[in-house]
């Protein structure tokens, strides 16, 4: 028999970024809450690591930017344009300012993905969270009230629960439990990412830039850390099998512009190289299943390839925190406002995804083309520029017709002869 345990206000399945965000928020306004966490430690695999502004400005309002700060978090106020035959020292002559997206926001936070959950969770339980490490078999049955039964140290737990948040990631046991389903797009790149130590990046830099058929992002921190990824079309599969994975990512890293001094082969990798398909994933509307909400990637994700994830999951965290607190009743449609604004950002965060894929990871000579023509004409145009500039202030910030089809139809035959 399950060992019995007092109810509960709100249990956290997951206690990562979304999970421990919400959490934390839940307890300061005197909820009670249980968070149940699989892992006894948060390791490197390979996720995001860089915070938007407009996630910095989610941050603020949940009451974590120090958090981050003080988890080794540091902020980059610029971002190098390089590739397509521009060195990285002729990009950063003019790179693009990042402190301007929000006015008083430095930029861009880049925090190692594990520093960060591993801080937040710290900081829910310091709230007054109730957490469960090494959690398993977890079994949900949302409800009016729900339960939650689990396993820890030996034992088989039961707790009831007004709600019940999933934020256990991609592969959601919550959302399979309760029958919810995910579209998910088709692969358009493959993406490796590598922590790297010993290499002279300059601090606050950003980077990105498409050389021949490959495209990276870097995001160093303040440590001396940079992690890196590497993008290539999906066509070409997964490059990287083998147990030479790591020394063939660098050699690949090693024909893109890279800031000078900076040769990947010297480089110390400082975690894994993991290899993951780019793409977009989300639930239909009209899903509400009283007594039962899911936050983060298990609510469906954003291309990598634009960097949105932290941000979503703070947003996410904020958004239901908002919700619990205002009415303390829960009426069966309290998460209809988070639902319906969820839908319409994650839908424009696609439109994005979907330009940037065309943009940065076109390789052929219409690609180059393409962003040579985009990026003389768009900064003239906000329609042109609007979706990709929502990744940085919020993708609500932009009008709603800079994500017509006949809009990103103008920008994608950029390029064509």
């Amino acid at each position: 028999m399950p060992r019995a345990q007092p109810a509960v206000d709100v249990t956290v399945v997951g206690g990562g970024i979304a999970g421990s965000a919400l959490a934390g928020k839940l307890a300061a306004h005197g909820l009670d809450v249980l968070v149940l966490e699989k892992s006894l430690l948060f390791r490197d695999r390979v996720r995001g690591e860089t915070l938007m502004p407009w996630g910095v400005a989610e941050a603020r309002r949940l009451g974590l930017e120090e958090t981050l700060l003080r988890a080794g978090g540091s902020y980059a106020g610029a971002m190098v344009a390089c590739g397509d035959g521009v060195s990285y020292a002729q990009a950063g002559d003019t790179g693009i300012d990042l402190s301007t997206a929000i006015p008083g926001i430095p930029g861009p936070l880049n925090v190692g993905h594990p520093d960060a959950s591993t801080a937040l969770l710290e900081h829910a339980a310091a709230s007054g969270a109730h957490l469960v490490r090494e959690a398993q078999n977890i079994r949900v049955h949302p409800g009016e009230p729900g339960a939650v039964t689990y396993e820890a140290a030996g034992e088989r737990h039961q707790v009831r629960s007004r709600m019940i948040v999933g934020a256990d990631g991609r592969h959601s046991t919550t959302r399979r439990q309760a029958g919810i389903s995910l579209t998910t797009s088709t692969p358009r790149t493959y993406c490796a990412g590598l922590l790297l130590g010993g290499l002279p990046w300059p601090t606050g830099e950003n980077a990105a830039a498409t050389e021949g058929d490959a495209h990276y992002l870097a995001f160093p921190r303040r440590s001396g850390l940079v992690r890196t990824y590497v993008f290539w079309a999906a066509a070409r599969g997964n490059q990287l099998r083998g147990p030479d994975a790591v020394q063939r990512y660098l050699g690949l890293l090693k024909e893109l512009p890279l800031p000078a001094g900076c040769d990947p082969l010297s480089a110390i990798p400082k975690g894994p190289c993991a290899v993951l398909p780019m793409n977009d994933s989300w639930i239909g509307t009209g899903v509400n299943i009283p007594g039962l909400v899911l936050i983060g990637d298990a609510a469906g994700w954003s291309d990598p390839l634009i960097g949105q994830g932290l941000s979503i999951a703070l947003r996410d965290a904020r958004s239901v925190a908002e919700a619990l607190t205002a009415d303390r009743n829960w009426p069966p449609d309290i998460f209809h406002p988070y639902h319906a604004e969820r839908s319409e950002r994650m839908r424009r965060l696609r439109i994005s995804a979907h330009i940037a894929t065309e943009l940065r990871c076109t390789f052929s000579d219409e690609g180059r083309r393409r962003r040579r023509s985009w990026n003389r004409t768009a900064q003239r145009d906000v329609r042109l520029s609007g979706p990709l500039l929502g990744n940085l202030a919020g993708p609500e910030t932009v009008p709603a017709e800079a994500f017509d089809a006949s809009n990103i139809g103008r920008i994608i035959a950029f390029g064509h002869r």
